[in-house]
């Protein structure tokens, strides 16, 4: 009961954000994926106008990809891409300041980066190591006299004990990378790189059901477009083809396939 409770919950609030997510950031989304700056630019504009205050909930992009709402890090991004580090800087330091996308680690290392318009800084250089040693003959009631000299390194006698540190599980970090290795095959697709696609959701191993359909059906349509750039001679390919969409229709037997994304012949198949 307390599990369905939470799962209805996080439900509720998945929906929330939905409707208060303005269907720019979507557009934003999918002009960032596709390299397209200025139109990202303007769309997540246009989404902070709407609501500017970043949160963990996801908005769905398309089928089951979904992304975090997180406007002000796509805009600050979006920015830094044409060299418009100014406003890219405050952008980056607004949605820092918000908190969310510091937790979320593939966010997280671009934050640090600032996409390019703030170089890492260089790692400082190890101070050298010295010994402490205390000047004989001191006066009785004075305080010793401290120096420092430096020391050759010297190799401990015996091994540090290691310790043990047992990992505890983050499903929200797990949940996040899940779907950045999604959104990065799905990237692929929409570029036309199909064989690379394929690679990405071959090699990659989805726990979550809903993910593994997700990935199924896009490598099904990767499949799918070689089949027909073949001149669909391929009886391997075919096969796989079928396999794919056999393990979609399992993993989520209700799904329907976007016609935005997807070509008819394809979506044909599917049904």
């Amino acid at each position: 009961m307390i599990r369905t409770s939470v799962a209805f919950a996080a439900f509720l609030l998945a929906l929330t954000l939905h409707a208060q997510a303005p269907t720019s950031f979507r557009e934003g989304v999918l002009a960032f994926e596709k390299k397209e700056w200025k139109n990202a630019e303007k769309f997540m504009r246009e989404t902070i106008a709407v609501n500017p205050k970043e949160s963990e909930g996801t908005v769905s992009i398309a089928g089951s990809w979904f992304e975090t709402y997180v406007p002000h890090y796509f805009l600050a991004r979006a920015l830094a891409r044409q060299g418009k580090c100014e406003e890219a800087l405050k952008e980056f330091a607004e949605s820092e300041r918000q908190g969310v996308t510091p937790t979320i680690p593939d966010f997280a290392r671009h934050l640090q980066t600032r996409g390019g318009c703030k170089p890492q800084a260089k790692p400082s250089k190890p101070k050298e190591i010295v010994f402490e040693t205390t000047v004989p003959f001191a006066e009785e009631g004075t305080t010793p006299v401290t120096t420092t000299t430096s020391a050759p390194q010297v190799k401990p006698q015996s091994k540090p004990v290691r310790e043990i540190v047992v990992p505890t599980r983050d499903v929200a970090r797990e949940n996040a990378a899940t779907r950045a290795r999604l959104a990065v095959a799905v990237t692929a697709y929409l570029h036309g790189r199909y064989d690379e696609t394929v690679r990405l959701l071959t090699e990659t191993k989805f726990d979550d059901r809903t993910a593994a359909a997700e990935a199924a059906l896009f490598r099904a349509a990767a499949h799918h477009a070689l089949y027909r750039i073949g001149g669909e001679k391929d009886v391997a390919l075919r096969a796989q083809i079928e396999s794919d969409l056999r393990q979609y229709r399992n993993l989520a037997p209700n799904a329907h396939p976007d016609p935005r994304i997807f070509p008819p012949g394809f979506i044909a198949l599917t049904r």
